[in-house]
């Protein structure tokens, strides 16, 4: 990747600084993108201490405001200003916050709730930062291990599902309602269905704000119904001084309660990567190796124990702001710097939170509703695309066991020297029960018989396969230097040059419907007519940034096509819906004849998006051409988009629960440019 967001197509690189007023504009949008998920916490926290029948405020908005600001320029100090991120406050600690206060509380002392909660916040901050110098010390091979898909998905399903009681009881449709107030229930819907109807038709800014127009349309229903009380925003000051919880002046530590917290911290890394990777495809800079992860968790985990010491809540990367740099163009760490200080603003501004304070709790409800669900899919969806097999005995223990102590409400309590105990209970018993039994339990043997119906079950998908829009090149010199290609001790020169000659060979093999044009020349003993290819009608289109490792090796095929690209990532916050950060292709693009590069074709997501995105331009004629597949991505490509003839140098057995391609070769793009 390039280390300027420039080459990508972005206004503004990282450390440029945008002209006043953009400036300003800029970060307001940044505000917005956050602000509705950031409020929310505190707001959904308090409602469960108070469904569980305890009084008082455990966190604030207005400290959640000041904390996500003065967190986000924490980072930008930690990481020199090399990456554009927002933090805000985590939704995957809500359930953990309100377990460790009532833990707390339950000595029948509010402070002591106080107490736990806030100190598990900082406990979750140093295991960030304990984690981010393990990285410094030993690399990143051992996240992987630790927290692979089929801990990750469940682990984020609980965190929805173990809310959803929460948003039905908010509506007020929950068990044990005797009268249903219709009022509150039509507020709910309207909001749900406004929010909902943004996520699936909304376009541009507003499509990555749904929760927060939602809300506000709630809001406005919720006003007209007569159930706001603009009694607490008379009352309160235009300059208010947020009620921060400090250590020692408002609370004494309670580190016992405060640990069942930490597991959580290591499955919300996996949030922390999935956010630095998608938001390193945006601007062109992978921010995993610069600024590096160990930076970049650095910087959360002293935001996280600074939001503690305040009184805040946990933060996290926001893949809304993500979407904002996608859909702005603009990466400048000036205006993400910006937009925290308006956050700090606004935790200070006391009429502003107290009318946040008003809103409905119906409001709530409804888009809690559809928040909480979203999460729990989310969950699953992790599940989906990196193929976590079923079939195997192993992952069923992992999830399920995961599943039923999350959900099921399991407890194990350990009483200390005095009267206090410690539960450990709900998502941090099942993040440790999940780690361990991955870790613990065999890979199972496959016998005879398992491998027999292992090599049937792939035969079955090739021969599922649409042969008539599908070339597997079955030749021995393919097969040659396909087998020099896939060893692992094949250097980055020689991996780039056989890259480059199967892209000859598949370029070959795509041209053989290629019309050709009556021409005259002349030789040098006569006239003679003779056949002559219209090279203008032809583009070839890598798929960033793999891609271009085959480009030379089919522009030595066609010297005079014309050559576009696309670079895109998936939106985690929108249905993993593709996100074009870069679309270049040459004009009158859908004259010409297309062909599509990228050397391997595994989910098939990729290609599905970049098809769907010239299709877009009006291209009529594409042909992909790849050098391994998996037979599942072939059938997606083919189910989506039939009309794609599909060249590759073969096709392989299966795709792991990784969504590595078996064989395969590694990871192509780093094996083309040597950045492993």
């Amino acid at each position: 990747m390039e280390e300027t967001s420039k080459s990508n197509n972005l206004t503004l690189d990282v450390n440029e600084k945008p002209k006043l007023l953009q400036w300003i504009i800029l970060a307001f949008q940044h505000v917005f993108a956050m602000f509705g998920a950031t409020v929310l916490v505190p707001i959904l926290v308090n409602q469960g201490i108070a469904a569980a029948g305890f009084e008082g405020e455990v966190l604030s908005i207005a400290v959640a405001l000041v904390t996500a600001g003065i967190g986000t320029l924490i980072y930008i100090l930690c990481t020199k200003a090399k990456s554009p991120v927002f933090l805000g406050s985590s939704f995957a600690f809500i359930s953990p916050i309100i377990a460790a206060y009532i833990a707390g509380a339950s000595s029948g002392n509010t402070s002591d709730g106080i107490a736990a909660a806030m100190t598990g916040i900082l406990v979750v901050g140093l295991v960030y930062i304990i984690v981010s110098f393990i990285i410094r010390l030993i690399g990143t091979n051992w996240i992987n291990k630790l927290l692979p898909p089929v801990v990750i998905g469940p682990m984020i399903m609980i965190i929805g599902l173990g809310l959803a009681s929460s948003a039905v009881n908010n509506i007020g449709i929950g068990a044990g309602v005797e009268t249903i107030e219709w009022k509150g229930v039509i507020a709910a819907l309207v909001t749900f269905l406004t929010t909902a109807i943004i996520m699936v038709r909304g376009k541009g800014f507003i499509k990555i704000i749904p929760f927060l127009i939602g809300i506000i349309v709630g809001y406005i229903v919720s006003i007209a119904l007569g159930l706001v009380d603009f009694a607490p925003i008379a009352d309160a000051a235009w300059f208010q001084l947020p009620n921060f919880k400090i250590p020692f002046a408002s609370y004494k530590p309670n580190l016992m309660i405060a640990l069942t917290m930490a597991p959580i911290a290591l499955v919300t890394m996996a949030e922390h990567i999935g956010d630095h990777t998608a938001l390193s495809a945006i601007i062109g800079k992978d921010l995993l190796k610069n600024p590096g992860l160990q930076n970049t968790l650095l910087g959360d985990g002293v935001a996280t124990v600074v939001a503690g010491i305040l009184g805040g809540p946990a933060n996290t990367t926001y893949g809304e702001n993500t979407s904002v740099v996608g859909m702005t163009k603009i990466a400048s760490v000036w205006v993400i710097g910006l937009a925290a200080i308006f956050a700090i603003i606004l935790g200070f501004l006391g009429k502003f939170t107290a009318l946040v304070q008003t809103i409905p709790s119906a409001v709530l409800g409804g888009i809690s509703l559809l928040l909480y669900g979203f999460i729990a899919v989310n969950g699953l969806k992790v599940l989906i695309q990196n193929q976590v097999d079923f079939r195997k005995n192993k992952n069923i223990i992992v999830a399920s066991s995961m599943l039923v102590l999350g959900l099921g409400g399991a407890i194990i309590t350990f009483k200390t020297s005095g009267s206090m105990t410690v539960p450990f209970s709900g998502m941090s018993l099942a993040a440790v029960a999940g780690i361990l039994l991955n870790l613990l339990l065999p890979n199972e043997k496959e016998d005879n018989d398992t491998q027999n119906s292992s090599k049937e079950f792939v035969t079955e998908k090739k021969n599922n396969l649409d042969e008539n829009n599908l070339v597997e090149l079955n030749h021995p010199l393919i097969e040659h230097k396909l087998g020099i290609l896939r060893s692992k001790n094949t250097g980055t020169k020689e991996f780039r040059e056989l890259a480059e000659e199967i892209g000859s060979f598949l370029c070959y093999k795509a041209m053989e419907d290629a019309n050709l044009e009556n021409t005259e020349i002349e030789t040098p003993i006569c006239k003679m007519k003779t056949k002559k290819l219209n090279e203008d009608k032809y583009a070839f289109v890598p798929i960033l940034r793999a891609g271009m490792g085959m480009l030379d090796g089919v522009i030595n095929v066609i010297p005079n096509a014309k050559i576009g690209h696309i670079g895109m990532y998936r939106d985690d916050t929108n249905d993993h819906k593709p996100v074009n950060y870069f679309f270049k292709v040459p004009k009158n693009i859908e004259s010409k004849e297309v062909i599509l590069l990228d050397p391997m074709l595994a989910t098939g997501g990729s290609a599905i998006d970049a098809i769907d995105l010239l299709k877009e331009k009006g291209v009529k004629k594409i042909k992909f051409l790849c050098i391994i597949a998996a037979p599942e991505g072939l059938k997606k490509v083919q189910e989506k988009h039939p009309d794609v003839k599909i060249y590759c140098a073969h096709i392989d057995d299966h795709l792991n629960e990784d969504a590595y391609i078996v064989p395969g070769l590694g990871d192509a793009g780093d094996r083309i440019y040597g950045t492993k």
